[in-house]
């Protein structure tokens, strides 16, 4: 680098990048910064610059996105869902939403939304400002081709997870046209009726759909009464057939988990120790559920007309762990 042009500024938060204006600001004029551009330098975003030609990875691309986006703008939408932690389709497009005394643009996968609501900054990531987990999903909701069954999905695990609470995300809803989260609300609806994810919303929806079926509780734990011995927390239990139902995915039950034990292991081994303690463990998958729950009834019918067990299973319900 020739030495009379300035060093490339450092600023925190940024990833490397620097705007044109903040080039100008450290010293750079236009005709050095054209230079550059056109011999080591990229452009990630229009205005927003990285001091090298090498490849960007997704974390400096949205840093990329913020800068280009601008000091007032807040990310939301799916793209702010998965800096929460989510899961999520795909995204794509970037969505920002600023004041409306800012400006609306749009520039390939990125769009800056002005709106009259404010926009309250949840959470930082470096130069990216994140719009709270309810607000991101009402959004998506709204501006991006989400299907239902993930929409009511995301809701659920935003609950789940505690980003939000019940009574803030029914807020958010609120603000949009029904029709826009009618899928969102399902999952919220479903989470206060005991689900934990979608999967047992599906459970919940389809044994409630029975009402000559005897009462189903979610989301409780089990312990075995003589040992005090914990057997878990089934996705359903149904007291007076001594059964628990198990919804068993490919998703939550596969792999190694954040202690290095194999899921569908340990999953075989609660189910086991139910078993021992005199329940009935009627395992069945989400597939089924959503396609074929009248199959998933019939092997419940055939356990009711074989009635309680004998003798009942010695268990207690206690709160889940």
């Amino acid at each position: 680098m020739p030495t009379d042009e300035p060093a490339f500024p450092t600023i925190p938060g940024q990833q490397g990048l620097a705007t044109h204006a903040q080039l100008l600001d450290a010293g750079w004029t236009t005709p050095q910064i054209r230079h550059r551009r056109s011999t080591t330098w990229q452009t990630a975003y229009p205005q927003v610059i990285a001091a090298h030609r090498g490849p960007l990875d997704p974390p400096t691309m949205l840093a990329a996105a913020a800068l280009w986006a601008g000091d007032r703008a807040v990310l939301t939408g799916l793209m702010a869902l998965r800096e929460w932690g989510l899961t999520t389709p795909h995204p794509r497009r970037a969505y920002f939403l600023a004041p409306a005394s800012a400006r609306s643009r749009r520039h390939g996968d990125l769009e800056v939304v002005r709106t009259s609501r404010p926009v309250p900054v949840a959470s930082r990531h470096g130069v990216v400002a994140i719009t709270g987990a309810a607000r991101s999903l009402t959004e998506a909701s709204a501006r991006e081709p989400v299907s239902p069954d993930d929409l009511e999905a995301l809701a659920i695990s935003i609950l789940q997870r505690r980003l939000a609470t019940p009574h803030e995300l029914d807020l958010e809803l609120w603000h949009r046209p029904r029709r826009e989260v009618e899928a969102a609300r399902r999952g919220l609806d479903a989470f206060r009726d005991g689900a934990w994810s979608r999967p047992e919303a599906a459970l919940r929806q389809v044994w409630d759909g029975r009402p000559d079926l005897p009462p189903l509780q979610t989301n409780i734990g089990l312990e075995q009464m003589s040992s005090g011995q914990y057997l878990g927390c089934p996705d359903g239990y149904a007291a007076a057939l001594g059964m628990v139902i198990q919804v068993h995915s490919r998703q939550h039950h596969q792999g190694i988990d954040d202690r290095g034990g194999d899921r569908w292991a340990q999953t075989v081994e609660k189910d086991g120790a139910m078993v021992s303690a005199g329940l009935r463990v009627l395992g069945v998958t989400p597939w089924t559920l959503y396609r074929r729950p009248s199959s998933f009834l019939s092997r419940v019918d055939a356990l009711v007309r074989l009635g309680p067990p004998a003798p009942p299973p010695q268990v207690r319900v206690v709160p889940p762990r």
